[in-house]
């Protein structure tokens, strides 16, 4: 049953889910963490005036979640140069920080996630000498591994089903670095795969277009992800980005759906047959929508009039 509380400024959502919903959302210039049950009602789960709260994920058995606070000033969210990784139960009690970038002596740090067995975490850091690198850490936060082993740029990581492999986005291995044309190097960010000690190196996209956050279906088969593929930033200030998936049985990049509107950060439902993502219209504010894996039936999820919906974790 839908049952969104009604007014002008509320939280709707509009069609039936069989899950909890977590997302973090802009109000008031603050940004804090809410939750959404299957029948309709929102519930602020991380509330600080004073720091913006952002990108949450719940642990595979849920009972404690991850996300990153940083200063009030600046930056609305996503500020990974001042993130502070915490840690808090399911229902935001009991918060703690679990890593200050004083800890590792990073300069920045953001996109933390568990492994399916909820024992360990990756996430991605930028260390003193200016490169971005992926550490496993145990699922305190403590006792840090690097990963990638090369000097490149290493974003976006997230886990296989099988808690063997780490999914995530970097500049290829032959690719040299042109100072003076920042475009083509983002635009040679791509998807690859490694073994979780950082092994066996796969590159698995390469066409020149940059690729984000992707996520590994639960049924093994395919990845989805990310693509900035019109990268003129004066449509609606960031530019068309779509939701594209990679197959392993047939090696081919395929569309879930490419627009001219801004779509990010693909989320699989349980059983992997629809794809939950954020998606920003240039008429509207960022709101969450699903789609089928083949891109049919796009449908809004949770919008809100006033204020912009970022990020989504599923909980079943």
């Amino acid at each position: 049953m839908i049952n969104p509380i009604e007014d002008e400024d509320s939280t709707k959502l509009l069609v039936a889910i069989d899950c909890e919903i977590y997302y973090y959302s802009t109000r008031n210039s603050i940004t804090n963490i809410y939750k959404m049950d299957a029948s309709g009602i929102e519930q602020p789960i991380i509330i600080d005036d004073n720091h913006q709260d952002w990108w949450v994920r719940v642990s595979p058995n849920k009972d404690k979640m991850l996300w990153y606070k940083s200063p009030k000033q600046g930056k609305k969210y996503n500020n990974y140069k001042q993130a502070e990784l915490w840690m808090a139960d399911i229902d935001g009690k009991n918060p703690q920080k679990v890593i200050d970038l004083d800890n590792y002596d990073w300069k920045a740090q953001g996109v933390a996630d568990w492994s399916p067995d909820g024992t360990e975490i990756v996430m991605a850091a930028e260390e003193k000498g200016g490169h971005w690198h992926l550490f496993i850490t145990d699922a305190n936060g403590d006792n840090p591994q690097k990963i990638s082993q090369r000097d490149a740029m290493f974003l976006d990581p997230s886990w296989s089903p099988d808690g063997q492999k780490i999914v995530y986005t970097a500049l290829p291995i032959d690719f040299q670095t042109n100072a003076w044309d920042l475009v083509s190097v983002g635009q040679k960010i791509e998807i690859h795969v490694m073994d979780k000690d950082g092994s066996n190196e796969i590159q698995l996209t390469d066409d020149f277009l940059r690729d984000h956050d992707p996520y590994w279906s639960p049924d093994g088969t395919e990845i989805a992800f990310e693509t900035w593929w019109d990268t003129n930033v004066l449509h609606c200030l960031v530019g068309k980005w779509s939701i594209r998936k990679y197959n392993f049985d047939t090696e081919a990049v395929t569309n879930v759906l490419k627009d001219p509107e801004a779509n990010a950060i693909p989320r699989w439902t349980e059983n992997s047959e629809k794809v939950y993502f954020n998606r920003k219209e240039c008429t509207g504010r960022p709101k969450v929508v699903r789609a089928n894996r083949d891109g049919s039936n796009l449908e809004t999820v949770i919008e809100n009039d006033a204020y912009p919906i970022y990020d989504v974790d599923l909980v079943y």
